[in-house]
């Protein structure tokens, strides 16, 4: 992947964007995602906005969404995606408070690392690992189901 330095502004650029839509059309927090959100480990839920979408948005640059769908961040299947302090979800999984919490997970990594430097890292995990066994998945899955285990909501 020595391609990934080239193709990093133009992720950095889809992330934004995204990022971007989610505040000016996304809803904030209810009080039950702002619980999870918070026991998670996010220092600001105030700041997440949700935005409920048909399908999760591919990159514009067609390197990126290949690569993306190469590693498997982005396949038919995918129901969430984490920009910045905004949670991209297929509407058919918005209710799905595990999913939320994952996603809320990678905001806490956003917000511990910064967004270029969350980027860099989790590219860098996809690429050696690939999506199902990078660090920061199995962080978001654990932490996610710990967290919702532990408010007795049923998880599937």
């Amino acid at each position: 992947m020595n391609e990934l330095p080239k193709l990093f502004p133009h992720v950095v650029s889809w992330i934004t964007g995204l990022n971007r839509q989610a505040n000016e059309s996304g809803r904030m927090l209810n009080p039950l995602e702002c619980d999870l959100a918070q026991k998670v480990g996010v220092a600001r839920p105030e700041d997440i906005r949700i935005l409920s979408v048909p399908q999760i948005p591919q990159p514009a640059h067609p390197r990126v969404r290949e690569v993306a769908q190469q590693v498997g961040l982005l396949t038919p299947d995918t129901g969430g995606l984490t920009a910045m302090h905004a949670v991209i979800v297929r509407s058919d999984c918005v209710n799905d408070l595990r999913l939320l919490a994952h996603e809320f997970v990678h905001v806490e990594q956003y917000e511990r690392l910064g967004t270029e430097g969350f980027l860099r890292e989790y590219i860098q995990q996809l690429a050696t690992y690939g999506y199902q066994n990078a660090p920061f998945e199995l962080e978001a899955e654990a932490k996610a189901t710990k967290v919702c285990r532990d408010a007795g909501l049923r998880i599937w």
